[in-house]
């Protein structure tokens, strides 16, 4: 288990360096970022399965509906949160999109039937309370976006529904086949949005190309497979709650690369986060 954990932590480690890669993207719309990131990532999976025979997509015989609600859910994550991103700070969206481990636990009791042990209660109590200390001190500030907030909230409902898809999964042997369906039916829904909406899929500059294919290839394909990955060998409460360490990695990248300082409450709260993942590994271990 502690090998599930370390592999964990090092995706989760990958995904927060995507809030810092959205913003230096520029004025690319959020709908495109969100499509090629998964797009980019679907025809990478193809270009795999091309070339490894043996994995070879079998469609007719493995393909399950809950494959494209698994990927809207992912697309309207990666929707919401980049929108969001894009109208408040880092340290905001991403600790409001980081409420899904409490959206993880009410998913997993309703729909998987699995319990968190009463000895974690105290393990997630701490947790959200390093989120509220952190995401209080911004709500009462003037300029606060609501609009960003709200959607981190959509989004972080969003990605509970889309580990918990995964946890329901967990037998599907071939996992690479797998991520192929979900890339593959996301990519779908945000092109359908982004026709809807009349955003241009081309005419950006060669940076911006650039940063999109770095999205695809390192927090999506890398990072989000892990994320994946790991729901399928433990319960998905845990794996939202080492999820937590994401805003606390991603708000320092924003200090380090953008200057983006966040409020004093932060270090509180994110130590109380750190200190959460700690009591988390010690238990499983």
């Amino acid at each position: 288990m502690l090998r599930v954990y370390l592999i964990l932590i090092i995706g989760v480690s990958i995904v927060s360096s995507s809030s810092v890669l959205i913003r230096w993207t520029g004025d690319v719309p959020f709908t495109v970022i969100s499509f090629y990131r998964v797009f980019i990532s679907f025809c990478l999976l193809l270009i795999y399965q091309a070339a490894n025979p043996k994995l070879k997509i079998s469609a007719l015989r493995s393909w399950h509906w809950h494959y494209i609600l698994a990927g809207f859910f992912l697309a309207a994550h990666f929707i919401t949160w980049i929108a969001s991103l894009q109208m408040t700070t880092i340290a905001n969206s991403i600790f409001l999109e980081s409420m899904h481990p409490l959206f993880g636990v009410m998913v997993s009791i309703f729909f998987l039937k699995e319990y968190p042990h009463r000895r974690t209660i105290p393990i997630f109590i701490i947790a959200l309370l390093g989120i509220f200390i952190i995401v209080s001190a911004d709500f009462n500030q003037p300029g606060t976006k609501l609009i960003g907030d709200f959607l981190a909230i959509i989004s972080a409902l969003c990605f509970a529904f889309y580990i918990m898809i995964a946890r329901k999964h967990k037998d599907e042997q071939n996992f690479i086949r797998y991520l192929t369906y979900i890339y593959g039916s996301a990519s779908f829904f945000c092109a359908a949005y982004i026709l809807m909406i009349g955003d241009l899929f081309w005419g950006y500059s060669t940076q911006s190309w650039l940063l999109m294919i770095l999205l695809a290839i390192g927090p999506n394909l890398l990072g989000h497979s892990t994320l994946n990955w790991a729901s399928r060998h433990m319960e998905i409460f845990k794996v939202n709650l080492v999820m937590l360490l994401e805003p606390v990695l991603a708000t320092l990248s924003g200090i380090i690369f953008i200057a983006e300082y966040p409020h004093s409450n932060f270090y509180i709260g994110a130590g109380l986060i750190l200190l959460s993942l700690w009591f988390l590994m010690y238990r499983e271990r």
